[in-house]
This record gives C-alpha cells, sequence and structure tokens, in this order.
C-alpha cells in the first residue's frame, strides 16, 4: 500500500482548491520539467448565451501549498532561480499560486511583473542567488477573476512588447548562445515555447554577427503553417533585419508587414498590428525615396547642356506626380496609425514606430539637398518626431528600443549638419550596444563615429571617386546603377523576362572604351549616336555606333563588338592601308572629338543619317 505524505494530501487539496475557484476557465496539467503545473485558457460568456467561449488568452500557473504563515497580511514561496529565469523566457504570463491551507484560501501574483517591478529593482543581483522569496498580499485572492484577467492582459502586453518588438523573448536569459540543447529537449512538450526559444536564438545569433544561422532560425517559424503569436514576432524580426534604405530589401520589409498586419489582426493583436502597418507604410516611402534618388541622378545629368532632352521635363513632371501621390497616401497612413496609438495609450509602441519614421526623414533631407532642381535647404528647425524620439528616449525602459531612437536621432542631426549633437547621441547609443552585448550595433555605431570625424559634413563629395580613374566600363555601369538601370540583367528577346532597355544598357557598358578599336588601325573613325535613353541617361554609348575608314567604307550598329568584327571583315582584310596604333598609345577626349567632326566623316554620318530619316 502505497503511502502519502502530509506535503502531497496538501498539495493534493490546493489543486483541488485551484480547479474549484478557476472552474469558469479551461484548466489543464501541465506537465514538464521546469516547475509548471497548470496551463488556463481564459474565457468569456456573453449575456443571454449559456456557453462559455476561449478568448485565446492564455497563462501558466506554478501552484504552491502551504499552512502556517506568520503574517496575516501576506503569504510567501520560495522560487529557484533556475526556475524563475525559466519562467521570464515564457513567451505568456506566470503565475505563482500559493494555497493557505488554513485559509482555504490562493493568493497570486504574475511571475514577470514581480521580476521586472519589484526585484530587479530591489535586488540588481538577484540571478545570483539560489532562491529568491516572493510575497504576495493577501489581497490578490484568486475568487477576484476581474483582477486576475487585468493583470494577465497587462503582462502579455509587456511581455510580447519585450518579445516583438525587442527581438528577444523576456528577460533573465539561463543559457549562453552556443548551447541550446536544452531548449531542443522540450519541443515535444511545449510547442509554443520552443518557437519563442527560436526567435532568442536568433536574436543571439544576431548579436554574433552569423546572420545565415539567425535567419534559418526565423525561417523556421516565419514561413511555418502554424499562425501563432510566434509567428507574428519571427515576422518582425524578419523585417527588422532587412535595411529598408535598399529598395529590394524595402519591398520584402513591406511584404512581411503585410503578412504581419494580416496576421495580428485576426489574433487580436491590436498594437502589433498597428506596428506593422506603420513598418508597411514607412517601407513603400523608401522605394519611392529610391526613385526620387534616381530621378536626381538623371536630373543632374539633364542638366548638362550636351545631354539635355526637351520631352525630359515632361516625362519627369508626371512621374513625380505619381511618385507625390505614393508619398502622401502612406504619410496619411502613418499619422492615422500613429493617431490610433496615442488614443489608445499604446505609448510604448508609439516609441518603437518613431525609429524607422525618422530614418526616411532623414533619408528624405538628404535626397532633397541633393536634387539640383529642389530649392528645399536643411531644415532649420527640428522635426517634430524627432524631438519626441529625444524625450523618450531618456525614460524608455527597453534598452534596445532606446538604442534605436538614440541612433536615428543622431543621424538626423548628422544629416541637418550638427555633426557634434549627432556624435552625442552615436555615442550614447554605443555604449547601450555595449551594454546590450550586441557586437554589431557596437561595430555599426563605432563606424558612424568615424565617419562622423572623418567627415563632418555628408554632403562633402570632394573626396569621392573620380569616374576619370576607373575603367570606362565600370564608370558606365555606375552612372546607370544611380539611375535604377539593372545593368546586370539579361533576357532573351523571345521570352517574358527580356527587356530592351536593360539590353541596351548593358551594350552601352560593354561599348564604353573605344579605345582598343582605336588601336586596330590609324585609318579607322568612330562615333557614337546616343538614342533618347542614352541622352536621357548621360551614356553616350547607348544608341548606335558607326565605323568608318576612307579607304574602306562605313557601317553602323547598335553592338561595338560585332560591328567591329562585320567591319574587319569587310574592309580590313588584305588591307593595303591597314596601321595599327602601338599598345603605348592612349585615347584622349581630344582625339576622340577631333577624328569625329573629320570632315569626310561627317559626311558619312550626314548620308546615313539622311536615308535613315527618308525611311
Amino acid at each position: 500500500m502505497t503511502k502519502r505524505s502530509e506535503q502531497q494530501r496538501l498539495d493534493r487539496r490546493g489543486e483541488a482548491h485551484l480547479e474549484l475557484q478557476l472552474e469558469k476557465y479551461v484548466v489543464n496539467s501541465y506537465e514538464n520539467d521546469f516547475g509548471l503545473d497548470f496551463e488556463v485558457n481564459l474565457t468569456e460568456q456573453e449575456e443571454d448565451d449559456e456557453f462559455q467561449h476561449v478568448t485565446g488568452e492564455h497563462l501558466f500557473i506554478q501552484l504552491k501549498s502551504s499552512s502556517g504563515f506568520e503574517n496575516d497580511d501576506s503569504v510567501h514561496a520560495d522560487l529557484k532561480i533556475t526556475h524563475l529565469t525559466q519562467y521570464l523566457e515564457q513567451p505568456i504570463p506566470v503565475l505563482l499560486a500559493i494555497y493557505d491551507d488554513d485559509s482555504g484560501e490562493i493568493y497570486w501574483c504574475v511571475v514577470q511583473e514581480f521580476v521586472w517591478d519589484e526585484l530587479s529593482n530591489r535586488e540588481k543581483n538577484w540571478r545570483e542567488q539560489t532562491t529568491v522569496r516572493v510575497r504576495i498580499n493577501r489581497s490578490r485572492n484568486l475568487t477576484n477573476h476581474d483582477r486576475l484577467e487585468t493583470a494577465v492582459q497587462r503582462a502579455q502586453n509587456r511581455i510580447t512588447r519585450q518579445q516583438s518588438y525587442g527581438m528577444n523573448i523576456g528577460e533573465g536569459i539561463a543559457f549562453t548562445p552556443d548551447d541550446f540543447t536544452e531548449l531542443q529537449r522540450q519541443v515535444d512538450n511545449d510547442r509554443l515555447s520552443y518557437r519563442g526559444h527560436l526567435l532568442l536564438k536568433a536574436r543571439q545569433h544576431l548579436k554574433r554577427g552569423d546572420f545565415e544561422a539567425a535567419e534559418e532560425s526565423i525561417s523556421e517559424i516565419s514561413e511555418s503553417e502554424h499562425d501563432d503569436e510566434a509567428k507574428v514576432k519571427a515576422l518582425f524580426m524578419e523585417m527588422m533585419t532587412r535595411n529598408p534604405a535598399n529598395a529590394d530589401e524595402a519591398v520584402e520589409m513591406a511584404e512581411f508587414a503585410h503578412e504581419a498586419e494580416t496576421l495580428a489582426r485576426d489574433l487580436g493583436l491590436e498594437a502589433d498590428e498597428l506596428l506593422a502597418r506603420v513598418h508597411k507604410h514607412v517601407a513603400g516611402l523608401f522605394v519611392i525615396l529610391e526613385k526620387r534618388e534616381e530621378m536626381v541622378a538623371t536630373d543632374s545629368i539633364q542638366d548638362l547642356d550636351q545631354f539635355n532632352v526637351s520631352e525630359y521635363d515632361y516625362l519627369r513632371d508626371r512621374e513625380s506626380r505619381e511618385l507625390l501621390t505614393g508619398e502622401l497616401n502612406a504619410a496619411g497612413e502613418i499619422n492615422r496609425t500613429l493617431a490610433d496609438l496615442r488614443e489608445n495609450d499604446q505609448y510604448y509602441v508609439y516609441a518603437v514606430c518613431l525609429s524607422p519614421i525618422i530614418d526616411y526623414l532623414l533619408s528624405r533631407i538628404m535626397v532633397n539637398v541633393l536634387s539640383p532642381r529642389n530649392e528645399q535647404d536643411i531644415p532649420d528647425s527640428v522635426h517634430p518626431l524627432v524631438e519626441q524620439a529625444t524625450q523618450i528616449a531618456d525614460f524608455i525602459p527597453d534598452p534596445e528600443t532606446e538604442f534605436n531612437l538614440r541612433k536615428s536621432v543622431g543621424l538626423y542631426h548628422y544629416q541637418t549638419l550638427n555633426p557634434e549633437t549627432a556624435k552625442e547621441f552615436l555615442k550614447d547609443a554605443r555604449d547601450l550596444a555595449v551594454e546590450i552585448d550586441d557586437r554589431i550595433l557596437v561595430k555599426d555605431t563605432e563606424q558612424l563615429l568615424d565617419k562622423i570625424d572623418t567627415k563632418p559634413d555628408p554632403y562633402d563629395h570632394s573626396e569621392e571617386t573620380d569616374y576619370d580613374d576607373i575603367a570606362p566600363e565600370e564608370a558606365t555601369k555606375r552612372v546607370l546603377e544611380v539611375q535604377g538601370i539593372d545593368v546586370d540583367m539579361e533576357g532573351d528577346q523571345s521570352t517574358e523576362s527580356y527587356d530592351p532597355m536593360a539590353t541596351a544598357a548593358r551594350l552601352g557598358v560593354e561599348d564604353a572604351d573605344p579605345e582598343e578599336y582605336y588601336r586596330h588601325c590609324e585609318h579607322l573613325h568612330l562615333a557614337y549616336q546616343p538614342s533618347f535613353f542614352g541622352k536621357v541617361t548621360g551614356v553616350t554609348s547607348i544608341g548606335s555606333k558607326s565605323l568608318w575608314c576612307q579607304h574602306g567604307g562605313g557601317m553602323t550598329g547598335a553592338s561595338l563588338k560585332r560591328l567591329f568584327s562585320s567591319f574587319t571583315s569587310e574592309f580590313c582584310d588584305g588591307c593595303d592601308h591597314h596601321c595599327p596604333r602601338s599598345n603605348e598609345w592612349e585615347l584622349t577626349d581630344e582625339f576622340a572629338e577631333e577624328q569625329v567632326n573629320d570632315p569626310e566623316f561627317q559626311e558619312f554620318l550626314e548620308a546615313k543619317d539622311s536615308a535613315f530619316t527618308s525611311q
């Protein structure tokens, strides 16, 4: 016959009282290896409805049963530090419930809130202890369901903020980034916790700069078919690993944000939904901004007399109006979302939204200043959102959010020609990065500080690479790329992927350096005749090319390489006048201009143009 100890009988009475006092909820025993006894799903019941409905909000409970408390005002229990840190890693609230056998009542507190609001303030080094005593006032009675539900919802919101927006899972991590074997063992028993741990694992990989390993952990959740809060968090992390200043990554960021927004709406996660909406529209603004940067580059070329195209202004104005419409629509959505956050007292989420918005604002300032056709100067006053971010950074409790705010504010001051102020904010940001032990953020911030020291004026381009110092093909490629022309794209004309603009650009790069053709023979003359596309982009090698020799004849074609092959086969083989230039000979702009203006060559070019026009 098996005998039960007095403590076992006491524990059973505590469990019975807990199930009775929480009978309006769905209470299940929770078998695990780290001190959690129950999982509880909250329910709600509408008037005139005889059935209770599960709300989707749930919590874990650790039950302690005892008697003979010396204090009439409170009860207490001693928790192991290992258990406490494991509770902090959970993606949902954990309740410590203490059953007092003398009164038959159960008293409770949310463990995460106890650590955040009391223990961390009282004992900074509590993690170095073996146990911690948790004392609970007897006013926290488990039968007060309204108070219980309010506390659970409040704690869940705080956990969600720390997980989703700080890219972390709880606080007080008890393991190192290199040791995740214990987490792997928990997969079968605790799926949601494991998914949360995967995100934590990814965050640690990001801190160490192991982006491939981080992406693997994040993708395992974000690409899964299981739609839950963990997937929303993973989608946020997918967004945070993208650089919106790169249009392709901004598009990816917008797609992840849209998916997160939709999923958060379905799950009733209002804060997540609004945050995702802001990121979606900020990403859209960055996509538009890259098109404006490309327009600025083309504007600069069109302001040169030799490349001016009369139709360009009309085309530019039409595109500019389309971009402005997109910007106004996105800005309107962002303003409405920020207003919703303020009205709902979602101030933490509001603070998280400020950093990406400021990053866009400072990028927009840079494009405005660089535009040759924009009369806007650098703003004299600081943008209101930047002032708000400056104030919030002083008291926000999350170091990663504070880092983002200080970094964004610092870069804003750099772009508005306040380098000393910028360095103050960036130094604070660097110190925060050191505090949270994020090597990548430390390195990035130190590089920014070095950049400001060496280049206090971000608009000073005096030391930038001169295109005259690099190969013509590479210079031409860069000129096209800054205008948004994908030089590397290729496609067969018979397929849908064919892009005639990309093909023309590729030929323009390929034919950018005529020196090797001039070396072929002293009698060879060459002329570039840029197409409309070539004139707009300022790349004269885009369009038709003509080769001519007074001893043979002339030819015209789109590809200089193929044209030269045909020309030499037709006119040069066996020619008595063939006179190659030496390998030491170098092409100069003066020589190219002189040979193209040769009267006989011009006569050939005019005849060719006349024949083309008459067709």
